[in-house]
């Protein structure tokens, strides 16, 4: 009996220490895939509401597939709700992205109602700094958490709190 109940106590041990292991490769690849998407737009983060936004279809399309990436890695145990929080960030940028698009697409055709206009490029733009702020914070818990895992986690990619604040409207407008 005591055999076993050692026996069975390795065990439990070996396997604790394999998943803390794999936290590593779980850390480094959500690190490569969410901050490589995140950056894939961060030109958009120095832009203000008086200048041109366009939109860049390389970019949405880099950014669309690293967060449907980033979304598969996922873990189900403690660090799940914040990988899902940085997910919804990066989601964010999605959408402003696929508003862009959405809003130039209708340019060229008959209707121009719906065709960007200065008024909308600071709720866009403001809806991008929004999910990187989200992305961001919630990498940050993330990198925290892990840490007590014994797992380290790469700095995030550099980025300015200034480029993360709204910005003035402009005037008159």
């Amino acid at each position: 009996m005591r055999v076993t109940t050692i026996l069975l106590a390795t065990l439990v041990l070996v396997g604790c220490r394999q998943s803390e292991a794999s936290y590593q490769g779980y850390a480094d690849r959500t690190a490569s895939v969410g901050d490589s998407a995140l950056t894939s737009v961060l030109s958009y983060l120095t832009l203000d509401s008086t200048d041109a936004v366009t939109y860049d279809s390389a970019a949405a399309q880099q950014l669309e597939r690293l967060s449907t990436q980033f979304g598969g890695i996922m873990r189900p145990d403690t660090v799940s709700l914040l990988h899902r929080q940085m997910l919804e960030g990066l989601d964010s940028l999605v959408v402003g992205m696929r508003v862009l698009r959405d809003r130039e697409t209708s340019c060229t055709r008959e209707r121009t109602i719906d065709c960007v206009d200065a008024r909308d490029f600071g709720y866009i733009l403001g809806s991008m700094r929004t999910g990187a702020r989200t992305y961001l914070d919630a990498r940050r818990r993330m990198r925290e958490t892990l840490a007590t895992l014994g797992t380290s986690f790469p700095e995030p990619p550099a980025v300015s709190t200034e480029l993360l604040t709204p910005r003035p409207a402009r005037p008159g407008s």
